[in-house]
């Protein structure tokens, strides 16, 4: 049976990122190497949309959230971050893990920040050095309003951080115009590749901050990745396959046209929104990201025994709740590789798994409001 991967990530591997993954070992102190990377920088600050340069690590996206963090902060400093899911709450325990003053805006699940009221609050939180915010939030599927709540941390002076782990490549994000100060993305989303590498673009406040930072840091350093990527290098050993494959990814980004690739996200998502409303189901969040949807489960459906019905008889895998999200809702992702075909695809499957289960709808329904927003 053929594996079909609708989880936020990772996310699906197109044919020609899988061959370059496969090709001859490189060594990474050569000038193939440092050909490979001058590629992989100038395609990354194309979908970034950023004139200033960009760090590649070799790690997963949190390594990049916490290289931020213990590489912009001095001790004791305080930081203010807005929690509204799982990955909100992650940069808290981040900045708690380097004992930061931490100040959390909490919000619900499933909600999105106002940012006026987060304004409002930040300007009651003292001397903040920095405000540390989620783009999209993966565990709910909602997308926060960055560029506002950019300008509230801006009002007070502080560096603005964003996860735009799952939504560089999907959402417009526009750092330099914005005065976000550093965002901070992933391999295996939009990018369409492996887990494995992570991103950051830095502002000059950013860089100016991190020439002060005393907080412990080694693998992790900003300043080495920069002094080393100016040299078309890394500190330590890259994952070179990775950077092949990530190549090949953002030659189809850029052939697509970055334009082109976040209008598509969006009309995946509209698709996926009303297929899935079609067939009695709702949306848990109230502002939804396209990357994502996160579905509240029915009543009486077990969501763990719907994926397994799903993955064993479709080859469709999904993604749960986290968190206290757990057995209560259901994500599809389909940032990346996917297109219309695999939004009907999951559809279809979805419908006959619930249908199997005994939630009760008009058949083919979620199909066909699908359509009906394609063509539109």
């Amino acid at each position: 049976m053929k594996n079909r991967l609708y989880t936020p990530g990772p996310t699906a591997v197109p044919p020609e990122v899988l061959r370059a993954l496969g090709g001859e070992a490189l060594h990474h102190r050569t000038d193939e190497f440092r050909a490979l990377s001058e590629e992989v920088l100038d395609g990354l600050r194309y979908v970034f949309r950023t004139q200033r340069e960009v760090l590649v690590l070799t790690s997963s996206g949190t390594g990049a959230l916490e290289a931020a963090v213990a590489g912009l902060f001095r001790r004791g400093e305080k930081v203010a971050v807005v929690a509204a899911g799982k990955f909100g709450v992650r940069w808290g325990e981040i900045a708690r893990a380097y004992a930061l003053d931490t100040a959390v805006f909490d919000v619900e699940w499933g909600n999105a920040a106002d940012p006026d009221a987060f304004g409002a609050w930040l300007e009651k939180q003292g001397e903040v050095k920095g405000v540390l915010l989620t783009h999209c939030e993966t565990s709910t599927g909602t997308l926060h309003d960055v560029r506002r709540l950019a300008e509230e941390a801006r009002k007070i002076g502080a560096l603005t951080i964003v996860d735009g782990i799952t939504s560089v490549g999907v959402h417009e994000l526009l750092p330099d115009r914005w005065g976000i100060d550093v965002v901070v993305g992933g391999s295996q989303k939009a990018f369409m590749s492996p887990p494995g590498l992570a991103f950051l673009t830095l502002s000059g406040s950013a860089w100016s901050a991190a020439e002060r930072s005393d907080l412990p840091k080694y693998y992790f350093s900003l300043l080495k990745a920069r002094e080393s990527a100016k040299k078309g290098s890394t500190p330590f050993t890259p994952a070179v396959p990775l950077y092949a494959g990530l190549r090949a990814a953002l030659a189809r980004i850029r052939s697509e046209g970055l334009e082109a690739v976040i209008a598509r996200h969006g009309k995946l998502a509209r698709m996926v929104r009303a297929g899935v409303e079609a067939i009695g189901l709702e949306l848990f969040s109230r502002v939804p990201a396209d990357g994502l949807t996160a579905v509240r489960a029915p009543e009486g459906i077990d969501v763990g025994r719907l994926r397994t019905l799903l993955a064993e008889r479709h080859g469709i895998r999904i993604a749960g709740g986290q968190e206290r999200l757990k057995g209560k809702i259901f994500r599809i992702g389909h940032m990346g590789y996917y297109d219309e075909a695999d939004i009907y695809a999951v559809l279809g499957a979805l419908e006959s798994m619930l249908h199997s289960l005994g939630h009760r709808f008009t058949a083919g329904a979620a199909v066909a409001a699908a359509r009906k927003n394609e063509e539109e």
